[in-house]
């Protein structure tokens, strides 16, 4: 029974009004008037261009993709040599619900790197929210004045319009030595029930284990000194294996200040730690302000990175937090693989 006859059987026998049997058949109010309003005439047979490929050859297209998602149309027309376009070759993947995207980038992952995360996630798997919350993530980043990739503009197709000042993006002269880049490293934790929200702007140029102990540790120290003695039990400071967080001075500046810390914290996990979304949004943030305003110095950079920081809610924080059992759960369930987040 072609749909046709669906929708007037739904109609004259079912007697569905015309918007429920077009909710029901996912189609628009009108198609489903228009066949109703013609039932009993016969249906015409549309002339045209016969497809220039059988379901054999859009079967060997797909499974070719299916076997190496990277091969491109292109590709395809060369080594397959279809009686077809590569435009074509596109319309038949496309009909197969594959669409040529931008594949997602994360690092390699060894089976070293694989089993640590494996090993991480199934080790945390049945840790509640509420210990999570315990949890005091923590993390740095860089930040730089320069612009994080290219930007993308919506302008009208008819017309000669793209170099309207409207649509263009205005490049700094790379003549001009006034207009230098510069970055800045900064330092974020949060956790311990949102009790701890500190963002830190690293001074010197390169991090060590001296400036991390004396200048950055010893800042959270007395907020965690702060709580009763079962609580400070209770607590676990994360910080991932960056050389500078393992040394020999950071670690006994941790044990003598009784912080304890996640030791079994894999290699390769940015995806299971919550800063990460912080940075990702806090750039996001300072690229709208860099559009309008530009930034000019360090000290501009690192106020538009403080007062992004400031204007993220409580909520935010307390979402992230709350996504870490189903980080852990997905991590477990690709065997160490990379997730989502």
């Amino acid at each position: 029974m072609d749909l046709r006859h669906v929708i007037c059987y739904l109609y004259e026998e079912e007697h569905l009004s015309e918007r429920a049997i077009a909710r029901q058949l996912g189609l628009s109010p009108s198609t489903i008037h228009y066949w109703i309003i013609r039932q009993g005439e016969k249906a015409t047979t549309k002339s045209g261009r016969p497809r220039a490929t059988d379901a054999s050859t859009d079967q060997a297209l797909y499974e070719a993709s299916v076997k190496d998602p990277f091969l491109t149309a292109m590709d395809m027309l060369r080594n397959m040599n279809p009686s077809c376009s590569v435009h074509t070759i596109r319309n038949r993947l496309k009909e197969k619900g594959l669409k040529c995207r931008t594949p997602a980038r994360k690092p390699f992952l060894t089976q070293y790197h694989r089993q640590g995360r494996y090993t991480f996630a199934q080790s945390h798997l049945y840790w509640s929210v509420e210990k999570w919350h315990r949890v005091i993530f923590s993390d740095e980043k860089i930040f730089r004045s320069s612009s994080r990739g290219a930007l993308r503009v919506y302008r009208p197709v008819q017309g000669n319009n793209r170099y309207d000042d409207r649509y263009l993006v205005h490049s700094s002269n790379p003549c001009d030595t006034s207009v230098s880049r510069f970055t800045i490293c900064v330092w974020l934790a949060f956790g311990n029930e949102g009790k701890i929200r500190d963002l830190h702007r690293i001074e010197q140029r390169t991090l060590n284990s001296q400036y991390y102990t004396t200048r950055i540790l010893s800042s959270i120290e007395t907020r965690v000194c702060e709580d009763e003695e079962d609580e400070v039990q209770n607590l676990v400071f994360m910080q991932d294996l960056s050389s500078i967080h393992t040394s020999h001075l950071s670690k006994r500046w941790l044990h003598e200040h009784n912080v304890p810390v996640m030791e079994d914290w894999p290699p390769k996990g940015p995806d299971m730690n919550p800063v990460e979304n912080v940075w990702a949004e806090l750039v996001r943030r300072i690229e709208i302000q860099r559009r309008h305003t530009g930034i000019e110095n360090e000290n501009q950079l690192w106020e538009d990175i403080l007062q992004a920081f400031n204007e993220l809610p409580n909520d935010y924080f307390e979402n992230l937090i709350n996504s870490m059992p189903n980080r852990v759960q997905t991590v477990a369930k690709k065997h160490g693989g990379w997730t989502k987040y």
